[in-house]
């Protein structure tokens, strides 16, 4: 039976998308991010009131929910480690860091607001301890779902992609430990415990459906795309309905229900792909109605009594403003100082700080869900979702000019020396000559190390991902270990006296630093654009690897060989389990390593 409550979601759900449609044609057509159009939609809304305050809320609760969900479908339950690697230990730290450095900043503006020091201005509750831990929370954790989708093309394959990808997903784990907390609707141990019990059972039955049960799921689908996509639904209802029969959040329950799915992209490629069409939906809801929570003065109650109406909403804007410049200015340099000390470059280190400089979706549910609990109270709330909608924007900014920023503070010489002198971290003989540049030692980059050994071809391989810093030693006969775009590097290199550069990754800034040796040396790049790469010839490149291109030649040639006898099927099936044998796969998250469709790097 339909209730009013499902009418009035659905129409909220509605008004939202009669508004943000022609926004979103608006800036298409003008050219402009689809991200803070759909905030500011979702603005507009808000500021209409076209939708009440407690439904927005459950809108907002229900939307994360689904959207959390379908993110953590892409989680490989088989891939979790017991040891804590470098990058989870800077995401762990950088969110402690900010944490404190939240509580700290929340606790000030309380004891201002309360001194009385601005006239009029002040809060109806004093802000506590408890009050102060939320902004704490929504300044330490970032997201990997606004992080995605503050992406307008598909990752590339570099070390800086790899590092926000792993450090939003950490952040997000934390995020649901701090929202089963929230969900005891006290600070007390007991609650607390009992929830941190029902996480752990929802968690645990997730990782034993994704292992055994799964796959009994798949065999009785036997193929059929409509009996999978059904049957992951009802898994989501049964883990939704699990966690509001333990009284626990039901974000917390999609996050498990995602889990319990096991990613098979190849097999049902329909109903994944379904997966990721819900996934833009909600994505859409989510930043329409992070607008939508916005609480800004009406202009006309300001033009009545600017002293009434702008009073209370000056420690909102007070906390916000103390969130942003937290999340967008603090945290990037907290992480770039993190990564440099763990032997990342400085580009990688920068680029990456740019992009996590955002509140994170689950700091908006865990502030949701602490207001509904009663445990928050408005004006902290007002603050923390204003400071959300305000980072999301400006991440936005941030991350497509990452690479210019860089370069400005670089200029500015603010971000000091290289973490190490290049000529300490490489193995090139002096006399180097005549040699091939290959840039990136991830699985291409083996293979032309590999190939390159083989005909007696003297070469250099430029890496800068600490991980595969120990097979450069042991495997490479010449490496420079440094980001490969540095002045210094080139040097290192001898780049100038080299035959030919191959670089492996698919980069613009890359690729346009290595166009510029074309006119010397014959350059060999990288791209997924079949347009850009016609571009990137006429530029001055030799060649352009074009990853479609090379598999369907591949795939042509061994069609053409089995057709003609020159294969049997047996002899084509050896040769393909020898191309996709493990042993030969690099370390993983290398600068050059390829990405799949789901955006993790390959294994």
């Amino acid at each position: 039976m339909v209730t009013m409550t499902d009418v009035a979601l659905l129409t909220a759900m509605a008004i939202l998308f009669v508004v943000a449609g022609p926004v979103l044609l608006i800036a298409k057509g003008l050219r402009l991010s689809i991200i803070p159009s759909l905030i500011l939609a979702g603005l507009f809304v808000g500021q209409l009131g076209l939708i009440d305050g407690a439904l927005m809320l459950e809108l907002a609760r229900l939307g994360i929910a689904f959207l959390v969900f379908t993110f953590s479908v892409q989680i490989h339950t088989e891939e979790v480690r017991t040891v804590v690697s470098n990058t989870e230990v800077v995401a762990i730290v950088q969110a402690f860091v900010l944490g404190v450095l939240g509580i700290l900043f929340a606790l000030v503006v309380g004891i201002v607001l309360e001194s009385g020091v601005v006239p009029g201005v002040g809060l109806e509750e004093p802000v506590t301890v408890e009050q102060a831990l939320f902004v704490g929370i929504a300044a330490a954790l970032s997201s990997v779902i606004v992080g995605t989708a503050l992406f307008a093309k598909p990752q590339s394959d570099i070390v800086h992609d790899y590092l926000s990808s792993e450090i939003d997903s950490v952040s997000d784990f934390l995020a649901v430990f701090v929202l089963l907390v929230v969900s005891a609707g006290t600070f007390a141990l007991d609650p607390i415990a009992t929830q941190f019990g029902y996480g752990v059972m929802l968690l645990g039955a997730a990782i034993v459906i994704n292992r055994y049960l799964f796959g009994i799921m798949e065999r009785l689908a036997s193929g059929s795309d409509e009996a999978m996509l059904i049957s992951i639904v009802a898994l989501l209802i049964v883990f939704l309905a699990a966690a509001d029969f333990l009284d626990t959040s039901i974000v917390v329950g999609a996050f498990a229900a995602g889990l319990a799915v096991r990613d098979n992209p190849v097999e049902y490629s329909e109903v994944f792909n379904g997966l990721n069409s819900i996934q833009e939906f909600f994505v859409a809801i989510f930043f329409a109605t992070v607008g939508a929570l916005v609480t800004l003065p009406s202009p006309l109650a300001v033009t009545a009594d600017p002293s009434a109406t702008l009073g209370p909403f000056v420690p909102v804007a007070t906390i916000a403003l103390g969130l942003v410049v937290l999340t967008v200015v603090i945290k990037p340099i907290v992480i770039g100082v993190l990564l440099v000390y763990n032997g990342y470059d400085r580009r990688s280190a920068t680029v990456t700080g740019l992009t996590l400089d955002h509140v994170g979706a689950f700091s908006v549910i865990v502030a949701i869900e602490a207001l509904i609990l009663g445990l928050l109270i408005e004006p902290v709330f007002e603050g923390i979702i204003l400071a959300a909608a305000v980072s999301m924007i400006l991440s936005n900014l941030t991350h497509t000019y990452d690479e210019e920023i860089y370069g400005l503070l670089v200029d500015r010489g603010w971000l000091g020396q290289p973490y190490h002198d290049v000529d300490d971290w490489n193995s090139v003989p002096e006399d180097m000559s005549d040699h091939v540049v290959i840039v990136g030692y991830g699985r291409h980059g083996r293979r032309l190390v590999e190939f390159c050994e083989e005909v007696d071809q003297p070469y250099v391989v430029i890496e800068n991902n600490p991980q595969a810093l120990p097979d450069l030693r042991a495997n490479c006969g010449a490496y420079v270990f440094a980001d490969a775009i540095e002045p210094e590097t080139a040097d290192a290199s001898n780049l100038e006296a080299a035959r030919l550069v191959i670089s492996t990754a698919d980069s613009k800034p890359l690729t346009e630093h290595f166009l510029s040796f074309s006119d010397t040396v014959d350059v060999i790049v990288r791209t997924r654009e079949l347009p850009m790469a016609a571009d990137l010839i006429e530029r001055g490149a030799t060649y352009v690897i074009v990853p479609d291109l090379l598999a369907a030649d591949q795939l042509a040639d061994s069609l053409g060989a089995l057709l003609n006898g020159e294969y049997d099927p047996d002899e084509l099936r050896a040769e393909s389990m020898s191309e996709l044998n493990p042993e030969r796969a690099p370390p993983r998250f290398s600068t050059a390593e390829s990405t799949s469709h789901t955006g993790e790097p390959n294994r």
